[in-house]
């Protein structure tokens, strides 16, 4: 059983990837555990939802460290809309 000292530490997408092409590559968890400064459930937890990181990272969103879906979609388009809008304005 892997155990590491920080329990609160929030990785960024690219140091989840990080950890999950180490933990493909058969490396022992708790190898990775010390190497990361993680505990082995945040482990688990990263290489259960490593499909979806993989594919954050892959859309070039690596610079977040958290991703969340909105839950008004439709506020945060028109948004996005009106920031580009005042942005081509020069605003």
């Amino acid at each position: 059983m892997a155990i590491c000292t920080n329990k609160t530490k929030v990785l960024s997408v690219e140091r989840k990837v990080k950890v999950i092409r180490q933990t493909a590559n058969g490396k022992n968890e708790a190898n990775v555990c010390r190497e990361f400064g993680l505990i082995a459930s945040k482990i688990q937890t990263i290489w259960r939802n490593r499909t979806k990181i993989i594919s954050v990272f892959e859309q070039n969103e690596s610079r977040s460290k958290r991703f969340r879906n909105p839950k008004r979609s439709d506020v945060d388009e028109a948004l996005l809309k009106w920031f580009k809008q005042e942005r081509s304005n020069k605003v």
